[in-house]
């Protein structure tokens, strides 16, 4: 393909049908990307392909942030500062997110309680301003919960961290 024909309009033009092309191209597999860049975090799940998710691994290489995927591609093959891990389905991964959060979240919220109840008999400095948000109600709920799900997913597994330490 001979590219010196073209005008620069008509070269713009290629160069976005071809751009879209690739980002609108699905291998088959899910990427789910939880990103962590300056003190915030958030979840992508539009990457489609190998290619998009490594520009995505290449912007967020430990200087501007970190970046985990998820995904059911077993042979993924990419250089990222964060972990890679295979879980099976989308399913697996929403359980498995949802039992670690309320795993995470119960002694939280347990100290939460605990403080608030004990205010009286500490310094009025060390004492909490607020009344928690949760209740003894809400631990059990998320225990009850925590029990519902556990064995209903697979764990993700690391297949790997690419990124070439120095």
């Amino acid at each position: 393909m001979n590219l010196d024909n073209y005008t620069i309009d008509e070269l713009v033009e290629l160069k976005n049908q071809i751009t879209n092309k690739i980002y609108s191209f699905e291998d088959g597999y899910f990427y789910i990307c939880k990103i962590h860049s300056y003190g915030r975090s958030w979840e992508d799940k539009g990457i489609t392909n190998p290619y998009t998710l490594q520009e995505l691994c290449n912007q967020y290489s430990g200087d501007d942030g970190i970046l985990n995927i998820y995904t059911n591609n077993p042979d993924l093959n990419v250089q990222n500062y964060g972990d890679v891990k295979f879980v099976p389905t989308r399913e697996d991964y929403e359980k498995w997110y949802k039992y670690s959060y309320v795993k995470r979240q119960i002694p939280n919220i347990e100290k939460e309680l605990e403080e608030w109840e004990n205010r009286d008999n500490v310094p009025f400095n060390r004492r909490p301003l607020f009344t928690p948000i949760y209740s003894y109600e809400t631990v059990e709920e998320y225990k009850k919960e925590m029990s519902e799900l556990e064995g209903t997913f697979v764990v993700p597994v690391n297949i790997g961290r690419h990124f070439e330490e120095e």
